[in-house]
């Protein structure tokens, strides 16, 4: 018993978290603010289980933030291209595009082309790590900047406005738990994969020790390109929630939602040498840092007294969930 809630702590520090907040604040407790709470999750915690895919394997992926903002502005961007009437399209391929497609399609292929960026991102990430053999956080550094840079070019450094009223469903705008549920069933279909597959197994064994996982025949760098490949279409698809959250393509879109990402896996118990973490706890590490936060804007607490507050629960989370682990034997040395 003492093994397994070691293993699910996170689970039982958002229980514990939310019951103590809730006694201490009624808004706290009332269903649209709890709603809005799993709302605000949502783009975080798609993006931070995509980004759990690195860590398992050992590496980090600094660049999802901007590889976010980068797929939402190209999405959007194409959404809105593709979705012009024929009368007004600006050429051909867009006039036959409109003329065969009905309101929704734009969407649908501004979604898939957002996501697609994130792929390709990922995928140029994996193959400079595994094939190049350059350091992730070195290759994804770098990645954050040029994502960034093509952000502001694609854009012309203004937001993109005019986005169909459709798009609005994604980012739960019209129902809050479309995101939401969005963001567990991924949960749910990477927790399958990682417990039950060859490749989520492999994670597993390339994070905890890379040179025997080569030895029993795993193809550990193919394992590596397609855990990044994964948290760069995580990171395109939740920089599509993000836009339809807010309605708007911004070219600052994400900034710092790297850290966020990062923050939600290690809350959740992940370790960032490789080789142990969750799905649907890595979801609670994110539904933690939003709880404190909303806690925080309930109090009127000062901005600036919130990172504060929020970087030294942080801390402690994490001190005392290591400490937990190292009893238990589950945490290396």
């Amino acid at each position: 018993m003492g093994r397994f809630i070691t293993k699910h702590s996170p689970l039982f520090i958002l229980a514990g978290l939310c019951i103590v907040l809730a006694v201490a604040s009624p808004v706290f407790r009332s269903s649209g603010n709890l709603q809005g709470v799993a709302l605000r999750t949502a783009v975080i915690g798609v993006m931070a289980i995509g980004q759990l895919a690195v860590i398992l394997t050992g590496g980090i992926d600094l660049s999802v933030g901007s590889v976010a903002a980068l797929s939402g502005v190209v999405g959007c961007i194409a959404m809105i291209n593709f979705g012009v009437p024929v009368d007004e399209a600006s050429s051909v391929f867009h006039r036959a595009f409109a003329a065969v497609v009905n309101y929704e399609a734009p969407v649908v292929a501004g979604v898939f082309i957002g996501a697609g960026v994130g792929l390709l991102c990922g995928l140029v990430n994996g193959l400079l790590v595994a094939k190049g053999r350059i350091p992730p956080f070195i290759v994804t550094l770098g990645m954050m900047m040029v994502a960034r840079g093509g952000t502001l070019i694609f854009s012309g450094a203004v937001a993109i406005f005019g986005l169909p009223s459709a798009f609005a469903w994604l980012g739960g705008a019209r129902a809050w738990w479309l995101p939401v549920g969005l963001m567990f069933g991924f949960a749910a279909f990477f927790t399958v994969t990682l417990n039950f597959t060859r490749f989520g197994r492999s994670l597993y064994a390339v994070g905890g020790n890379n040179e025997a996982a080569r030895l029993s025949g795993i193809p550990v760098d193919r394992v590596r390109i397609a855990a990044f490949t994964i948290s760069g279409g995580a990171a395109g698809f939740a920089g599509m929630m993000l836009a339809s959250w807010t309605s708007i393509a911004s070219p600052t879109a994400g900034e710092m939602y790297e850290l966020y990402a990062i923050a939600a896996c290690v809350i959740g118990g992940a370790s960032l040498m490789g080789g142990e973490g969750g799905a649907f706890a890595t979801v609670a590490g994110a539904l933690i840092m939003t709880v404190l936060r909303n806690f925080c804007n309930l109090q009127n607490i000062n901005v600036h007294w919130q990172q504060i507050l929020v970087g030294a629960l942080l801390i402690a989370l994490v001190y005392y969930d290591n400490r937990r682990k190292r009893k238990a034997g589950l945490l290396k040395s």
